[in-house]
């Protein structure tokens, strides 16, 4: 049995360095830093793997040479692939990353038929094999459907961008009530719930169902909300590099803590720490770190605080 299986998106960021992000019809100069694999599901995974949980995929990507950059990027960190399906003659899809001084990024994604999964992809069996299922909310009726059609043993997680497939929350209704976790920044749930108030908003996620929800905050942490409980968790002051993919290492260590048995404290300050590593490098994958990597981080930080 499988830990984790995320179903999603797999694909390669070209990450160009420039002075500063462009403005409206700006002309910048940049350096090429290189081709590295990426995704949100494809990161999460690879986080989750490099943590210590045993990690599978549900994805698509072309036969062309971002495909086999993907490729080997998962096999480099150990995924499962087999809910991989290569669809001949396709172009996976990619985006181009320009990144800043500060370590902010510009992203732009350039789609393709092979973002995320078609539902006849989707290897129902293949996830039932698993203690945790990831998704995000690039697709509605993909959600909708694994959501629906794993067993109830299968503990199903989202993370949902501002960017989602949605049309506000009766949108998703029928996707929250089949949750256990839903993970958001303060601007997906904004544009979620239509509500300011990260509390409220929050509440108003649990009421449809799910059982833990995690709103990030960036450099002002994270918020965690199951029941009638709360705690915020401060973020680390680190030196930023980079921070892509930072969100998808956080929901990696966290459900990888809690497949441990850890509790919601102790899982969210790992997974705290993993993403202030993560964010120390170029590259959503570069700085990855082991549990061992990041209790010793965690440990150093929390003892001089």
């Amino acid at each position: 049995m499988l830990d984790i299986i995320g179903v999603g998106d797999a694909s390669v960021d070209l990450i160009i360095k420039v002075d500063h992000l462009p403005g409206h019809d700006e002309k910048v100069r940049g350096e090429l830093l290189g081709k590295y694999p990426g995704g949100i599901i494809a990161n999460f995974c690879c986080a989750a793997s490099r943590f210590g949980a045993k990690t599978g995929i549900v994805t698509t990507v072309g036969d062309d040479d971002f495909g086999r950059i993907a490729i080997r990027g998962l096999a480099e960190f150990g995924v499962d692939q087999g809910g991989l399906v290569v669809k001949e003659g396709e172009p996976t899809y990619f985006g181009v990353i320009q990144l800043d001084s500060t370590g902010e990024k510009a992203l732009v994604v350039v789609e393709t038929p092979l973002l995320v999964p078609s539902i006849e992809d989707v290897d129902v069996d293949y996830l039932n094999n698993a203690r945790y299922v990831h998704l995000t909310s690039l697709d509605l009726e993909l959600a909708k459907f694994v959501a629906s059609s794993v067993n109830n043993d299968v503990r199903v997680s989202i993370d949902i961008e501002p960017t989602a497939d949605s049309g506000g929350l009766d949108f998703w209704e029928d996707v929250l009530r089949k949750l256990h976790i839903v993970s958001l920044n303060e601007a997906g749930l904004k544009a979620l719930v239509r509500c300011e108030d990260i509390c409220k908003g929050a509440k108003t996620l649990l009421d449809y169902g799910p059982q833990i929800v995690v709103i990030t905050s960036g450099a002002d942490g994270v918020d965690v909300f199951s029941g009638d409980d709360h705690f915020h968790v401060p973020a680390f002051k680190v030196p930023v590099v980079d921070t892509t993919g930072a969100g998808d290492c956080f929901n990696a260590v966290f459900l990888s803590g809690l497949v441990k048995g850890w509790d919601l404290v102790k899982a969210v300050n790992y997974a705290n720490a993993a993403a202030a590593l993560s964010i120390q490098h170029v590259g959503a994958r570069t700085g990855l770190p082991t549990e061992a990597v990041t209790r010793s981080f965690f440990d150093s930080k929390t003892c001089n605080r």
